[in-house]
Parts: C-alpha cells; structure tokens; sequence
C-alpha cells in the first residue's frame, strides 16, 4: 500500500481484520481441546453394563400399563441401533442398568436431544413398582439444564440393577441418542458443552461485528448478505442443539424451533445469495446470476409453503431442494475458481467442512449414521470451519478489491490502457528522482474529433487499442521510451483520443524528427475504421522538462497545447512555444474582464443601416458589438463571441446588446422620430439555453418597443433541422411577432433544403458573395438562383457587403429587398449613427427620390 494510499478506512479495515483473526485462532484452539474431551465421555464404561430393549408404537395410543403387558414383545438392541425414522410415532425403550462395582454410584440417563416432544421415565424399585418422571413436560416449569440437556439424575446400590421404561416422542430430528453417565461425566459434558456453544456464539457475533465495519468501511452489500448468513446460521444451530436456551427466553427458543425448517431455507437463500454476490456474478448478471435469482425466489416461495404443511413433509419437501441449491452453488463457484483461483481460494476452501457438516448433520438427525459428539454438532463445526475460512476470503477479497480499485484508478474500463493519472505519476517521479531531460509527446490520430462522428465509443476504443498494440511494439525494446507502470507499459490514454510517451534525452541514439516518424508511420498504417483504411497520420506534440514546465501537469497541459501548432506545421509535430500558452492565459485573463465589461456597460453598440432598395429609405440598422479595451484597444468581435461560446458567457453577452440596442432605439423613437428596425445577432447556444427566450421576452416588455420592430439574425455556425430545442425557440419568436433571419447565408452548414424546413423570415446573404458582383460571373449566378429560390420560399433577402453602385443596382436587378455596406456607411456608434440619420431627407439615402419614410414590409 502506497503512503497515498493509507485512508482512515483502510486502517479501519487492517485493524479489524487483525484483531478478528486472533480472537478467532484462539477461539478454536481452545474448543478443539475440549472437544476431544467430551469425545471420551461415554456410558457403558467399566463401572457400568446397560441392555436395551424398544417397542415402537406406531398408533400413539398405548399406555405404560399395555406396555408392560407386552413387554416381552420388546426388541434387544444397543443404544445407538435403536431405528428412530421420521415418522408419527413413539418409542418405548426398556434399559437394564447394572452397577459392576462395589460402590454406591451417582448417575444421570441422559439424552442428547432438546427437540422431545415426550420423554417421560418409569423407574422400577426393589418392590416392583415404577414412579414416573416427566423429563420433558412442556406444560410445566423446568431447571434449564433440564431444556438445555434432558436427564434423569438417580443413584445405584453396590452390585446392584435398575430398570427405566422410558416413552420418547419428537417432532423433529428422529435421532434420540440415550445415555447413562456418571454425574462427574455428565457435569464435565455440560461444561464441555458449553464452552464449544460459547465459543461459537462468540465467533457468531465476532465475525457479524467483523462484518458491519467492512461494511461501513467499505458499503459492499456482500458483507450485509453474509451477516444475514451468520444470523441464520446462529438460529439454526440455536434450536438444533439447544443453546439458545442460554441467550433466549423460553418462549423465543420454542418459536425457533417451531420455525427450525422455516430459518434452514433463509440459511440457503443466504449462502446462495452471498456465493453470487461474494464471486461478483452481480456484475456479470450472467445466466448464472439470473438462475440463482430465481432458485431464491424458488426457496422464498417453498419457505411460505411449508408453513402450511407437518413437521415431516416439511423435512422431506427441505432436503429434497437443498442438495440441488449446494450443487448449483458449488457448480457456480467451480466457474468463478477456473478464471481467478487466487483471491477466491478460501471461499472454495470454506466450502469443504461446509459440505462435510452438511451431509453429516441430516445423516445423524435422521439416524442414518451413528451419534457423536462431533457427528451430532457436525453443521455447528462445520460453521465455525467455514467462518474462519471466510474470515480470510473476506480479507482476500477485500484486498483484491483493493487492487481492482487500484487498477480502475490507473487504467481505462473500456480500453484497458493505463489512464492520465498513470504518466502524470512516473513523471513526478522522475522528477524527484533528479531526472535531468525528457520530453512528454502526445500522440493525437489526425481528424480523430471528426472521425468520432462517424463511428461509435467502441470502434473508437478500438482503433487506440490496435495502435497502442503496434506503437507498443515499436517502443518495447527502445529503452530512450520510459515505462510509466509497473506492468512495463509504456504508453497511457488522454482523453479518448489520444496517446502520451515519456521518453529519456540523455541517452536518446536518434533524432527526435526520426523518432517521431516512427511512430507516424505506425499509426498511419494502422489507422483503420472497420474495414476501411485512412491515409491519415498523427498529430505530435512535444513538451520537455524543465524549459516548457517542471511539474507533470504543467508539461502535459504544453504537450497538448502544441497538438494545436502541430496541425499547421509541415511534418505533423510541433513542439510547446510559449506565446500559445499566453495566448491561452490572455484569452480567460480576457473573459473575466468582459464579465466585468457588461457589469459596468463599458461595451459599445455600433449602428450599421439597412437600405430598402426599392425606395432607398433606411428601413432597420443592425446593431453589432464592439468593446474598446483600456489596455488593449479595440477587440475583435471575432475574438469576443467564440470567448463568449467556448465559456458559457454568450447568452448574457446577447442579452445586454439586447438591452442596449432596445434603449437606444428607444431614444430614437420617442426623442428623434425614427421608427425603422434593429436587426441583433444571436447564437444558437441562445436558442437552446432554457432561460433566453424568457429573458428576452422580459427585456422586450420593459422596453416598450414593438416585437414586430425586432430582427433576430442567426448565424449559421450549425445544422438545425434537428436541432429541437433551437427550433422551438425559433417559432415561439415568430409567434410573439419577432422576424427572425439566417445571418452570412452561404459560408456555413445552411442550404435551400433545410430553409424549407426550418420557420426563417429573412435570409442574409454573407458579404464574400456580394462584393463586386456586377463584374464576377459565378457570383452573379449563385447570388441570382439565391435570391430567386428564397423569394419562392417567401423569404424577404438582404444583401451585406454593398461597395458601389453598381452592387446595388445589379442586386436591385435580381429582386433583393434590402442592402447593407459601406457604399451607404461603416458601422458607427450611437451618436454618429444619430447625426447620419439627421443628414438624410425624410430617411432617404437619395434627396431626389420623394416618399415618406416606411420599414420595408417583412
């Protein structure tokens, strides 16, 4: 773990690992002693000789006095062959005790059973009469030791034999082992006994607090599934072997055993559901996942079920279904194991006593195997076997999350190539270290940007996996080409589309022209769309260490920002030149003061006027920004509005022009008489912004001017025929009254096909196709079919760049509505634009042409 690695969560996580696998080992240690202890605690020792007889009463019905009437019909046995079944019935079982010694003994007719129904004793005295003790009475207040280990204590005389009739009935485990054991053997067992139930609910409860802090530390719901597991588990176990009467009240402990089958399918559902979360299948949502989805839903539904059924076709309808759940399980585990063995392991270690206490334990309860101690508790061992192996799955999946955390931070999903992160890393690194000289290059597929649109994400990925396979190749045996991850890579991914090195100068044997031909010629080569083959090469830039910048974020930031000269230079590459960089510092330097610019009002509003050329009048002007630096005199619009774009500042730059124009032509309204048009450029990042045509609508109504007295011009930067947004804004423009116009038509991704389809009033004609008309040929054609298919469309046209005379007149020719250039006047401000409208007779470019003074009709 890396010094940048160490979280609070992770020493959190040490910590309680560490601690849980201690009190663990030590846990087991010590219950394993006492295990083999209890082990050779046996009855029928050398002091004693007992002879078993049974009847089994399959109709439930008969009495002590009936059995003893037919006590010859009793079977020999021995203790463990009597054949308790799952069945509906009882059993009597006469035993002869004899005492081989000389001594009075103190003993206990034990059963290791708390699931009785019916155990009821009938002692025989010396005169021949039996008394009766209810072992169990359900009815009745018992001593817990009598819940927790059904026992009769009684002594024998020297030499001397007593007979017990015992009637035993269960509703659950058939498995009755009897007992006779002297008091110290039986107090030793208790003892024994539990210490081992001790030991496991505090493993129980050690490993479910294990697990809330992983899952706090971590929030991994597998560790939540697995504490549902534990849970289960300690339920089961709790009414199987009793000890629940030692952390439960009567009451609860008798619901858990009613319930016993009930909690078993949780226990499943549980283990079923961690071993798919625990081996990751969630993520994979495979066939494998979606079939262990529903053998939960199954197991959920069959747990309801059952409820409605008896305690032995509970038991068969269980251990039909869990056989088929642990073979599921384990085929899933066998699938996951095959690709990645090493972090799963002890899961598939854990699952070998699992499986062992798992068939062992119903074996034993149904009597198919002989009783022990360890047979007996074999699911409880086998839990506490799993437990601990699990204790260390969890921390070796924890540590490979770790790794995959780690690995996710340094490498892309998609590409699987080392991330930004990785390079920026070797190169601080390096310069700790006192690396003198090396240089970043970043490595960018020609007109990758363009490209994109015509592919999808993953032939995208595709085509920077291939070259990074073929420039890795170039690069493996070229030491001057340093390795930026411990996997001895040598190349990292920016950004989706492009690729960076770090090589050495010191010990450089080429020249870095050559160098970098290489690798053109690698990617040219390799520069394949699916099946079509590019003839493009790669973009270079270069930054060195330490003139173009001493930290790795300085010197990728330049490697990029050289992509942009590499473009214009002759062989595709270009190193890092500092006027770029301060142009770049200018430019945001710049966006902040215009923000402060418009705050202030320190912009300027130029008036260039429009021309009806049929009447010569002037009919609108339109209004373009202009702002006049303190330091840096006059800034081009051309520079303004792309700033204002690329940063987000274009809506309220469009919005105080708005307002600005709409006060001014205010004053020329009210104070000086002339009603003519404004036209206002906009941008389509206006029309899609949700809040501009509401702003706009506000700002027009304050200003009192008429809707119908407002041209919108457009320019047409980007295809709108599907752009939506943009479209809506526009018709919900014209349909308050403002015209609305496409600016520069001509110079961008606007044709005749898509004015058909997009709600455009006016059409623009850009400048470049209008200056000296009247002596160009193709201008006069194209301008002409313009003009001639706009006004078929119903579009009014207006024509900029007007320089002489005969512009106009050839215009006027072709049917052009309106006219704007310098042949009428430069763009001015306010005050100037006020004085050149006072020279005009009644608006009227021309004094000898009469008429009053009217907007064009649009």
């Amino acid at each position: 773990m890396t010094r940048q690695s160490i979280t609070p969560s992770s020493i959190i996580k040490f910590f309680a690992i560490s601690i849980a696998l201690f009190i663990l080992l030590f846990i087991l240690i010590s219950s394993w002693s006492m295990i083999g202890k209890i082990q050779n605690i046996k009855d029928n020792n050398e002091q004693l000789s007992s002879k078993y007889s049974y009847f089994i009463d399959q109709s439930n019905k008969l009495s002590f006095s009936k059995i003893r009437e037919i006590s010859n019909q009793f079977t020999l046995s021995v203790s463990n062959n009597i054949p308790y079944k799952l069945a509906d019935e009882s059993y009597w079982i006469k035993i002869n005790i004899k005492n081989k010694t000389k001594k009075n003994l103190s003993l206990a007719l034990y059963t290791d059973n708390t699931l009785l129904d019916i155990f009821d004793s009938y002692q025989k005295s010396n005169s021949g009469n039996y008394t009766t003790h209810k072992i169990v009475d359900k009815t009745a207040y018992q001593p817990l030791v009598n819940k927790l280990y059904p026992h009769l204590n009684f002594n024998i005389a020297p030499l001397a034999q007593q007979e017990f009739i015992l009637k035993i009935k269960t509703d659950g485990p058939p498995n009755i082992p009897l007992m006779v054991l002297t008091q110290d053997e039986f107090q030793q067992r208790i003892l024994f006994s539990q210490i081992v139930y001790g030991s496991f609910i505090a493993i129980i409860i050690l490993m479910a607090l294990y697990n809330v802090i992983l899952y706090f530390a971590i929030r991994d719901k597998v560790y939540l599934v697995y504490i549902g597991y534990l849970l289960s588990s300690f339920f089961v176990l709790a009414s199987l072997t009793g000890f629940g009467y030692l952390v439960f009240s009567s009451q609860v402990q008798e619901l858990l055993n009613e319930y016993l089958l009930f909690i078993n399918y949780y226990l499943v559902i549980f283990l079923l559901a961690f071993t798919l979360l625990f081996l990751r299948y969630n993520q994979r949502r495979d066939k494998i996942y979606q079939t262990g989805k529903y053998l939960s839903l199954l197991l959920i539904l069959c747990s309801f079920f059952s409820l409605s059924l008896n305690f032995i076709e509970q038991t068969k309808l269980f251990f039909s279904l869990q056989p088929a759940i642990y073979l599921f399980a384990l085929f899933a585990i066998s699938k996951r194991i095959r690709n990645d063995f090493t972090w799963a392991k002890y899961y598939f270690y854990s699952w070998i006593p699992l499986l062992i206490g798992v068939a062992i334990q119903p074996l034993v309860l149904l009597n198919y195997l002989d009783y022990s101690f360890i047979t007996s508790k074999a699911f409880l061992f086998a839990v506490i076997a799993e437990v601990t192996l699990m204790a260390f799955a969890l921390a070796s999946r924890m540590k490979r999350n770790e790794q995959d955390r780690r690995h996710d931070m340094t490498y892309h999903i998609a590409s699987g190539l080392p991330r930004k992160s990785a390079i920026e890393s070797k190169v601080s690194q390096f310069i700790t270290l006192g690396q003198k000289s090396f240089s970043i290059l970043v490595i960018k597929p020609e007109e990758i940007e363009k490209i994109a649109n015509y592919i999808d994400d993953a032939t995208n990925t595709e085509l920077l996996q291939r070259l990074n396979k073929h420039l890795s190749s170039l690069f493996k045996h070229n030491d001057t080409v340093m390795q930026l991850t411990s996997e001895e890579e040598k190349i990292c991914l920016l950004n989706n589309n492009s690729l960076a090195i770090v090589i050495e100068n010191e010990n450089r044997q080429q020249s870095l022209s050559t160098f970098i031909s290489s690798i053109q010629q690698i990617v040219k080569e390799n520069f394949n769309v699916g099946e079509l083959s590019l003839p493009l090469t790669a973009l270079v830039g270069v930054a060195n260490f330490p003139e173009h910048g001493k930290q790795s974020h300085q010197l990728l930031i330049h490697a990029q920002m050289s992509l942009k000269s590499a473009e214009t230079s002759e062989n595709k590459w270009s190193y890092f030149h500092q006027d770029v960089d301060d142009r770049a510092n200018n430019l945001l330097n710049l966006a902040c003061e215009l923000v402060v610019a418009m705050d202030k009002n320190n912009l300027e509003v130029y008036h260039q006027p429009q021309i009806d050329l049929k009447t010569l009048r002037t009919c609108s002007s339109e209004c373009l920004l202009r702002w006049q630096h303190s330091t840096q005199g006059a800034i081009s619009p051309n520079i303004i509005i792309p700033l204002a774009e690329d940063l987000g500042l274009i809506n309220k730059l469009t919005l105080w022009v708005l307002k600005q124009a709409l006060k001014q032509q205010l004053i020329l309204r009210d104070k000086l008489g002339y009603n003519h048009m404004i036209s206002i450029n906009i941008s389509v990042k206006d029309l899609v912004s949700e809040s501009f045509f509401c702003d706009a609508l506000n700002i027009i109504e304050h200003s009192t001017i008429s809707y119908e007295k407002i041209v919108f011009e457009l320019t047409e930067s980007i295809p709108l025929d599907k752009n939506n947004k943009a479209l809506e804004t526009i018709n919900k423009l014209i349909e308050v009254g403002i015209t609305v116009s496409i600016d520069d038509f001509g110079s961008g991704h606007s044709s005749m096909s898509q004015m058909s389809e997009i709600p455009f009033q006016e059409l623009k004609i850009d400048h470049k196709f209008i200056k000296n008309i009247y002596s160009n040929k193709k201008r006069k054609v194209i301008v002409e079919a313009n003009i001639k298919m706009a006004k078929g469309l119903g579009l009014e046209v207006v024509a900029e760049g007007i320089n002489s005379q005969n512009d106009e007149d050839t215009l006027r020719q072709f049917g052009c509505d309106i006219g704007q250039g310098h042949f009428y006047a430069k763009a001015m401000p306010f005050d100037d634009y006020v004085d050149w409208l006072s020279r005009l007779t009644n608006g009227q470019i021309a004094p000898s042409l009469q008429g009053e003074f009217i907007p064009a009709e649009k």
